[in-house]
């Protein structure tokens, strides 16, 4: 078949509207889901006699026996008694009207599947300023997302869902990361603003992400090939700084990873910074500490800790409390504990109840019990972590400038500690942002969002990356969240998503309203697409992809790690200079 001859008609049975149409497909031709397709249509009598053009992408197909009666007639039909003709039907979505005048295709008109440049002006990515290409259609063409819709532009964010283990989000969140600043096209992202893009990642998952500097030993062909298809090369992540919590009991921090420990560098808060940053209320992210005496607690707490990092030495990293120094939680605790018990039955002159240094007045007895039993659980979560007994603290602190990629590896601390580092991490990151503007650009992949800012109930970590959600895109900071379920995250969070894109559904879950983006074949796909393949919509689009994207380039474990030769060390060095040129 050649390339611009017809693959059928539009259908007359049914009514063609401006929004979908129908398609007979010829014999000998075929037709199959997520084929992008075009139909040329003249207006009649209009001003501008104009020919509309109509593209759209292929929801359903089917095939039936048209002059049939009865379900048995099948039978009669294929042992040749009973004529009947075979009709091969696809339903098209329309996707874009060229020129807008919002008309109908007419019934039998011709319609071609669309390559080349008219598959980009169907998809709309002849008319993205900037794009990124976030895998393969079907016909194994690119699919290319408006990069506008990302960095704040005209929207921000990315919300990914799919089933753990399944639907393969992290593994498509870097893709998209690596894509966006691998990509070399004229239309692709500035080169200024890729080189000074920042890009933040928490590994909330096992050791995967502690090896994306590596390359991966089992990418196979078809894989480079998917790769080059893109436009994109086969090399891992480059620029890349690893921090991970510190092993407990030990004087001088070391990595507490396991599968890695060369380049990777503990993270610690002195009790100082602790104090300055206002960061106790992450020590209380549940939502239940949200009641009116808790959080007025936990202020007032806040408040005095703050105070204190002002006073004495700025140089000196413990904090001087009623003539004591303490730098860590222990201690804090042990203070608090004194000021609690040992005020108990005391009164000053005239009968009136003895102050205390850390609480506010009349506090109840129940809710600084309560405080400190949080407390207890969160110290133990952190121990090592919020230390003021270390030489040189500032080499032990998180930097997001320094390098293009930044990896806070979370995944073996308690879920206490895990919101602490997240919550604290994005506060410092909103604080310089709203100093420094909107670029460069910082993205930030956070997997489990659900767990950080759920749907019930509200909590320090929530109203960050509520914040980030409906802020972040004026200060250049861009949320890309995965969770396997969208209906359980905040919802202002997923509304403010310009490009939603999800993998394996539960059936329960597609039929959530936040899926409404799908339609009904689709939201029945997502029940059974495979890894590798995910489900996307972007604004520029009205109707959602089905795209796949290759196995990543850069090692997910330890026995992954290829060796690279010298001549390919020096090939990447090219690559990196010509990226950052």
């Amino acid at each position: 078949m050649e390339e611009n001859s017809p693959i059928g008609y539009v259908l007359g049975h049914r009514p063609a509207s401006t929004l979908e149409f129908f398609v007979l497909v010829e014999p000998g031709n075929y037709l199959e889901l997520d084929d992008v397709v075009y139909v040329d249509s003249p207006v009649e009598g209009h001003p501008r006699e104009a020919i509309v053009r109509f593209y759209g992408t292929v929801s359903e197909v089917s095939q039936y026996h048209e002059g049939i009666q009865f379900d048995s007639d099948t039978q009669i039909v294929r042992a040749g008694i009973l004529p009947a003709n075979v009709a091969y039907v696809g339903k098209v979505v329309v996707t874009k009207i060229v020129p807008e005048i919002f008309v109908s295709p007419h019934p039998a008109d011709l319609v071609f599947r669309a390559k080349g440049g008219e598959l980009e002006e169907a998809l709309s990515f002849s008319s993205m300023a900037q794009r990124i290409p976030a895998g393969l259609l079907r016909s194994q063409e690119p699919f290319f997302i408006n990069f506008d819709f990302l960095n704040g532009s005209k929207g921000a964010h990315i919300s990914i869902s799919g089933i753990s283990g399944v639907a393969t989000k992290t593994s498509y969140a870097t893709f998209l990361l690596y894509a966006m600043l691998n990509y070399q096209h004229p239309k692709g992202v500035p080169a200024a603003d890729k080189a000074s893009a920042r890009i933040i990642v928490f590994n909330v998952k096992g050791e995967d992400m502690l090896f994306l500097d590596k390359r991966n030993s089992r990418l196979d062909s078809a894989d480079e090939e998917m790769y080059g298809r893109m436009g994109l090369p086969v090399e891992p992540f480059r620029d890349v700084a690893f921090y991970t919590s510190p092993r407990t009991g030990l004087g001088v921090p070391t990595p507490s990873t396991d599968q890695r420990q060369a380049d990777i560098t503990p993270f610690c808060w002195t009790l100082r910074e602790f104090s300055r940053e206002r960061l106790l209320p992450f020590l209380f992210a549940d939502a239940d500490s949200e009641t009116t005496s808790m959080a007025g607690c936990i202020s007032s707490i806040t408040t005095r800790l703050e105070r204190l990092s002002g006073e004495g030495s700025s140089e000196s990293p413990f904090l001087s409390v009623q003539g004591r120094l303490i730098g860590d939680l222990r201690g804090l605790i042990d203070t608090l504990e004194e000021d609690i018990y040992g005020n108990e039955g005391e009164e000053e002159g005239g009968g009136r109840r003895r102050s205390s240094f850390w609480f506010p007045p009349y506090e109840h007895a129940g809710t600084k019990n309560a405080f400190l039993r949080k407390l207890r659980v969160a110290a133990e979560a952190l121990a090592g972590v919020i230390r003021s007994d270390i030489d040189h603290p500032e080499r032990y602190k998180i930097d997001f400038d320094a390098h293009r990629l930044t990896v806070v590896h979370i995944s073996n601390l308690k879920s206490a500690a895990q919101k602490f580092i997240v919550g604290s991490t994005l506060k410092r990151l909103m604080k310089e942002k709203e100093r420094t503007g909107r670029k460069p650009y910082v993205f930030v992949l956070l997997d489990e969002l659900n767990k950080y800012a759920p749907r019930e109930g509200k909590s320090p970590i929530g109203d960050i990356l509520l914040d980030i959600a409906e802020r972040g895109r004026s200060l250049g900071v861009v949320l890309i969240g995965a969770q396997q379920s969208a209906s359980s995250v905040e919802k202002r969070i997923i509304a403010n998503s310009s490009i939603k894109v999800n993998g394996r559904l539960d059936f329960a879950e597609s039929q959530s309203a936040e899926y409404d983006y799908l339609p009904g074949s689709f939201r029945l796909r997502s029940c059974i697409i495979k890894p590798g393949t995910m489900i996307l919509h972007q604004p520029d689009i009205p109707a959602p992809v089905l795209v796949r994207f290759p196995m990543p380039a850069w090692a997910t474990r330890s026995e992954e790690v290829k060796e690279v030769n010298s001549s390919s060390l020096e090939e990447a060095r090219r690559f990196e200079n010509l990226f950052t040129g």
